[in-house]
């Protein structure tokens, strides 16, 4: 199955004419290439599974090798790729983020308060995922539609409940769609069946987790079995934009013989188009794959469906907000790497969910309330904590194999120790169906020596929340770092959010090991949604801003230090975490509506970003139909107006060019550099003048070092431009060149 682009329609805006006829085109362009076999199986009109006829212009296609060989030839296509599949990446927490940094301000001069809740905005959530069977439950109190008005005049989706009529939308949920004709086609094709009713309906709770994160209603009370055991019965959970109305797209699904949920990339494009045309304000993207490093080329964008999915909603004004990923702590693991994204990985709140584990002798070692695996004696374990030992490196598909096997031995509890590998480090997963808690590897000895008496004793107290947990943010252990293995002159991820043990709604499904309306989950999907939130915010505040502008407000006022005022700190707290694990930091609601200045952009500056990438005109033109654009004669991608700067291959001798916009009063800023090591900076010029409102001012980074006495792998910096009131803050990766000779400023590649 492949997937054939051919671009924009007339200047990347939706089609005006019938697309009947653009999929007629599609037939036809088949047709035309089509070899039918012997026996005529090879229907040519049987051929096209969707017609990307609206909003750009492509279709997703059964073709053979030879059929996509002729294709390629096309004048009009711009790409040919085929299919892949995606997975998806997995409340105090916003009490957290407003107060973080000693913001205390009044409730009534907050982001909440300034962007009316987020009132009447359209969020678009993208879901499902690796254990889930998910879009949105819809009888979740975090999605009732008390206190709202009538659904807004721009909304033109609609409630695909055909195959499910308990399914209900309402004001607030106001739309829930499926797709999966390419995910069916790709069963098909390894004689497995799609055996799972079409609906939008959450059988599984991630979907409906990181909607109500993003736009959930205020349920004050709240009230459920996990929140009883965590001591948090009857406390008040939201969503980052509470009076948002939300839209539920399902790409992905169980897949019939592994039951992991999986989707493709044709249903994805075919989501994204059809969200940008019912009028969707923001998307939040919880699904993504592994870039691998055979994928490092300049046509990675145009290969990717969820780069060239998302190029077209920031076209046509929607922002997408995406996962950073859940394969850290490896280098290079961040996907969603395009610079149109805005890209979140995820970290700790300052709040813990513990218990003790009390031995026969009274000794109490303190940890965590969760953990899982391993294969064991049922009449042995029966009635007892069982204690498992992890073997890798502590990931949740392991973990969940050791809670299976205790709860089918007839385990009472389960108490999971770590290997010397993962140490100190908690690393967060799903809830459990029996008591389960997670032992450091120091504490290891204390346990292991007790249980070696003949008639070991301990128990597990009950579970508790703490607040106040300091420090915090701490980078998640399963967070995606970079660097970008694509581009490696972008910064990513962004930004991190609260991604750990995130309190939201969840679904009731009697299928799922633990059904409860609310429960606690973790990943970079719970940590996406809540930047989400923050962006529909803006997006109230600041309606003709552009997305570009939005994602910088978010990014140059994060914070890049801990609520010690500390630098924030890898899950082992003991190595300083860098811009490649937190982007320019973890994000400040209430600092994000008034930065100040933003490095704005717009469609024609990401079509210089890819003609840095050696994309030529004629391509570019048929990408955008944007018949007056023409490549520069030379762009350095050092000049790309992104918010953060990276400097890969770093010769000794560099400059970056960035434009601001000021967006607040009049002002004056300076600047101020934290220079990486061994690396001198000088800012040209060194304070700005903004006269008026709007204003745009140029400025220059001149880099210099002697490449020699540089270390071998990436180094940091930041830049700060600030007039007394607002920080806007850019954070800066230099690596040296590891062949040197060449002392000119650094240039794309």
């Amino acid at each position: 199955h492949y997937i054939v682009y051919l671009g924009s329609f007339d200047g990347g805006r939706p089609l005006l004419g019938d697309p009947a006829d653009v999929t007629r085109s599609h037939h036809d362009m088949i047709s035309n290439v089509s070899k039918r076999n012997d026996n005529g199986h090879d229907d040519p009109s049987k051929k096209l599974i969707y017609s990307y006829a609206k909003i750009f212009n492509g279709f997703a296609a059964t073709l053979h090798e030879e059929e996509v060989e002729e294709l390629a030839k096309h004048p009009n296509v711009i790409s040919i790729f085929e299919n892949l599949n995606v997975r998806r990446q997995t409340i105090q927490s916003w009490d957290f983020l407003g107060s973080f940094q000693h913001q205390v301000i009044p409730s009534k001069e907050s982001i909440w308060e300034k962007a009316s809740f987020g009132e009447d905005i359209i969020i678009g959530a993208f879901d499902t995922g690796k254990f889930y069977f998910s879009c949105v439950w819809p009888e979740s109190k975090s999605f009732s539609d008390e206190g709202l008005g009538i659904v807004p005049n721009k909304f033109r989706g609609h409630c695909s409940n055909i195959n499910d009529p308990s399914f209900k939308c309402n004001r607030k949920l106001i739309g829930a769609r499926y797709f999966n004709k390419g995910y069916v086609q790709s069963l098909t094709s390894k004689n497995l069946t799609f055996a799972t009713n079409s609906s939008p309906r959450d059988m599984g709770g991630h979907g409906t987790h990181t909607l109500s994160t993003a736009g959930g209603s205020v349920v004050l009370e709240a009230d459920a079995t996990s929140l009883t055991m965590l001591g948090l019965r009857y406390s008040t959970i939201k969503g980052g934009a509470p009076k948002a109305r939300v839209v539920a797209y399902k790409v992905l699904w169980p897949e019939a013989a592994s039951k992991l949920g999986e989707g493709s990339f044709m249903d994805c494009l075919a989501a994204v188009e059809a969200a940008i045309l019912d009028g969707v304000d923001i998307i939040n993207l919880s699904l993504g794959f592994t870039i691998q490093d055979s994928m490092k080329g300049g046509d990675f964008y145009f290969k990717d469906a969820l780069s060239i999915a998302s190029f077209h909603a920031m076209a046509n004004g929607t922002l997408v907000v995406a996962t950073a990923g859940n394969s850290g702590p490896s280098s290079g693991s961040v996907n969603n790497i395009a610079p149109w994204m805005l890209t979140v990985g995820a970290s700790t709140i300052g709040r813990e969910f513990t218990c003790c584990v009390v031995l026969g002798n009274n000794q109490t070692i303190r940890i965590r309330s969760y953990c899982k695996h391993g294969t064991v004696d049922p009449v042995k374990v029966k009635g007892k904590i069982l204690v498992c030992l992890l073997e890798g490196p502590g990931r949740m598909i392991e973990k969940s194999e050791k809670s299976k096997v205790a709860l089918q031995t007839g385990a009472l509890g389960l108490i999971i120790a770590n290997n010397q590998f993962v140490g100190s480090k908690m690393l967060p997963d799903m809830i459990h169906p029996l008591p389960t808690t997670q032992l450091k590897f120091d504490d290891e000895n204390k346990l292991i020596s007790k249980s070696n008496y003949r008639d070991p004793i301990a128990s597990i107290t009950g579970a508790r929340t703490e607040l106040g947990i300091k420090p915090a943010p701490i980078i998640a252990y399963f967070s995606s770092r970079g660097p970008n293995k694509i581009t490696p002159e972008i910064i990513k991820p962004d930004v991190i959010a609260p991604g750990v043990s995130i309190v939201a709604a969840y679904t009731e499904a009697p299928n799922v090991p633990l059904p409860d309306k609310f429960l606690p989950l973790s990943g970079t999907s719970m940590a996406a949604p809540h930047v989400t939130g923050i962006a529909a915010l803006l997006r109230k505040m600041y309606p003709l801003w552009t997305t570009s502008a939005i994602k910088s407000a978010i990014m140059t006022t994060a914070s890049s230090v801990d609520n010690n005022d500390k630098p924030i700190f890898e899950d082992d707290m003991i190595r300083e975490a860098t811009p490649f694990a937190y982007g320019a930091g973890l994000i400040q609601p209430n600092l994000a509506m008034d930065p100040g200045l933003v490095y704005d952009m717009n469609h024609y500056d990401y079509l210089n970003f890819l003609c840095a990438h050696h994309y030529n005109t004629t391509l570019l033109k048929l990408f955008t139909k944007q018949h007056d654009y023409k490549c520069p004669e030379s762009f350095n991608i050092l000049d790309f107006n992104y918010p953060s700067i990276s400097i890969p291959d770093f010769t000794g001798a560099a400059i970056a060019t960035r434009k601001l916009k000021n967006v607040g009063e009049p002002g004056t800023y300076t600047a101020t550099i934290q220079t990486p090591p061994g690396v001198s900076i000088v800012v040209e010029p060194k304070t700005l003048v903004f006269c008026q409102k709007d204003q745009e001012l140029t400025f220059k980074l001149i880099f210099s070092a002697d490449v020699n006495q540089l270390p071998t792998g990436y180094i940091f910096g930041s830049l700060v431009w600030s007039d007394g009131k607002h920080i806007v803050r850019s954070p800066i990766a230099i690596k040296g060149k590891a062949s040197l000779g060449n002392t000119s400023p650094s240039k794309s590649p």
